[in-house]
């Protein structure tokens, strides 16, 4: 066993597995975990032979369970206020990561884990899977972006149906809304992701990046604003190594050797 409150490990070349470690607090965030999140973050953003990214849980009742809410208790509202921005800065982060990111889910998701999970492009479920922003309970409100996150997957009555009557949603519930991509038996779970993460790599580093992009910033435009932004950026790969690749390869009936140029 180890002591550090995030594990990472590669799978295989380009697949890297980020794993929330505390079992015993049902891998509920704390100061420690944001921060080394973060500096995972960094490392991989900077790292060209990490491709993408699959981030689980330790033990088998909990992706992250929400926040580690004895850093709440005593009125602290600096310190309060201070965690707030630091974990809102790192999910953003994570977010705005250029390489595609999975989030394979057994157990609980809640608060701020359900909150990491919508920040991640692809969300895999076990059936055991429970997600939810129950901030509510405590007479809180989620401060990660759950708000706006989860209104913006899954509209405006659907988001408060969850957040409004505190609402733990199944996996099965979760593929329903769109949220999840698929929802298999708990064993199959990192199988899945796996899979997935290995279609990823399929994809053209530059072109997925920019995917992501499009994906996530896309809907807050208009449509003809997002419609340019899209031919923007078709033009700019098509004037790439890879795109050029890509088309070649594609001609020639061979595998693709992407190269991120």
């Amino acid at each position: 066993m180890t002591d550090a409150v995030l594990l990472r490990e590669t799978i295989e070349p380009g697949i890297i597995r980020l794993t929330f470690n505390r079992p015993d607090k049902l891998n509920a965030l704390s100061t420690p975990m944001i921060r080394a999140l973060e500096a995972e973050i960094d490392a991989i953003a900077a790292d060209a032979g990490v491709r993408t990214v699959i981030l689980t849980g330790a033990g088998e009742r909990a992706f992250v369970a929400g926040a580690d809410i004895a850093e709440y208790q005593g009125n602290r509202t600096r310190a309060f206020a201070a965690y707030q921005f630091e974990s809102r800065r790192v999910f953003d982060k994570l977010e705005a990561l250029r390489k595609p990111t999975i989030a394979a889910i057994r157990g609980y998701a809640l608060g701020g884990g359900f909150e990491i999970a919508l920040c991640c492009d692809i969300i895999v479920c076990a059936e055991s899977a429970r997600l939810g922003l129950p901030e509510g309970l405590l007479g809180l409100s989620p401060g990660g972006g759950g708000t706006q996150r989860l209104t913006r997957a899954v509209g405006r009555h659907a988001a408060s149906d969850i957040m409004l009557a505190a609402r733990r949603i199944t996996g099965e519930r979760a593929y329903a809304l769109g949220i999840a991509a698929a929802v298999v038996a708990d064993a199959e779970l990192m199988t899945t992701a796996i899979e997935r993460a290995r279609a990823v790599l399929k994809v053209a580093p530059l072109a997925a990046a920019e995917m992501k992009r499009l994906i996530r910033q896309g809907p807050d435009s208009a449509l003809p604003v997002a419609q340019a932004f899209e031919q923007e950026v078709l033009l700019r790969l098509y004037g790439t190594r890879d795109g050029q690749e890509g088309i070649d390869a594609f001609l020639a009936k061979r595998d693709p050797e992407f190269r991120g140029e």
